[in-house]
């Protein structure tokens, strides 16, 4: 069962809070360019990012950069209640930009990963994030600017927390064997991306039965061996795309593909969109 307790947006902010009593694992699969914090208020979850797979706890902030892969699965019971922020490049950039002290882009650059709460922080975190839900809903005159000023809040929480004095412990991964291996398997792809790749070679190279390889893998991270390669290039590929001016076809190869018609399919499937038109609506919003 699924409960959606609300779900509010205005331009380029969303947030909503769902309580799930049913197992659950996120269904999307494609390349995101939003920033998420995932707030978990009760349960616990296994959550996979990059190539690491966390053990997240009721009172966790996790902070996503753009174009990171993650994926949530089931620790213990299924039941668990979580909040969810995406937030655009803009206009929180330029809200927070006013100031001068704090950079949205280097924040989750630096800051991407687990921040486990303590009791005080807790309260705080869920105050501020319930007054941002608060003035997206009512919509009365300032609500982006009051929306925004309490989500800033929750950057400088996050940021005192992790500079202070006695900031948490080393990042809650996960200790199952599985997610180990899992974790291995994934930083060998980001590390050879480029070269030729596929279940069976991994699998030798690590000595593991394929089929356990492909089972594990799907379980801990939520995507095939084959998806994540292709997620790992394509990302690669849209990077090389906005900064370079390589042709299609030398992007194409020098993140793996041996043909650019298949390099042009999985494209779209993860973005939603071409290679050329991917790098003519990059340059059109950044006046490349």
């Amino acid at each position: 069962m699924e409960q959606v307790i609300y779900t509010e947006k205005t331009d380029g902010i969303a947030i909503d809070r769902i309580r799930r009593e049913a197992a659950f694992s996120m269904p999307r699969k494609h390349l995101h360019n939003e920033y998420e914090i995932y707030y978990l208020l009760e349960g616990e979850r296994y959550y996979f990012i990059d190539r690491r797979t966390y053990h997240v706890t009721g009172g966790s902030l996790v902070f996503i950069d753009r174009n990171q892969i993650r994926q949530t699965s089931q620790a213990g019971s299924c039941s668990h209640e979580r909040i969810l922020i995406s937030l655009d490049q803009s206009p929180f950039t330029e809200f927070l930009a006013f100031t001068g002290e704090m950079s949205l882009p280097d924040f989750f650059r630096r800051h991407s990963g687990i921040l486990t709460l303590e009791k005080e922080e807790r309260s705080l975190a869920e105050y501020l994030l319930d007054g941002a839900v608060k003035e997206l809903h009512e919509k009365k005159t300032g609500f982006r600017h009051m929306a925004m000023s309490n989500l800033s809040q929750l950057f400088i929480l996050a940021q005192r927390h992790m500079s202070g004095p006695s900031p948490s412990p080393g990042l809650p991964l996960s200790t199952q064997p599985k997610h180990r291996k899992v974790d291995e398997v994934a930083s060998y792809i980001i590390d050879h991306y480029d070269e030729s790749l596929s279940l069976e070679m991994i699998a030798d190279h690590f000595y593991i039965n394929k089929c356990y390889l492909s089972r594990i893998f799907k379980e801990a991270s939520g995507f095939t061996v084959n998806e994540y390669i292709n997620m790992i290039r394509i990302r690669h590929s849209r990077e090389l795309l906005s900064s370079s001016s390589m042709s299609i076809t030398e992007v194409s190869e020098s993140v793996g593909y041996e043909t650019i018609t298949y390099f042009e399919r999985v494209f779209n499937q993860y973005t939603q969109t071409s290679p050329s038109g991917y790098r003519k609506q990059y340059r059109l919003k950044n006046d490349f």
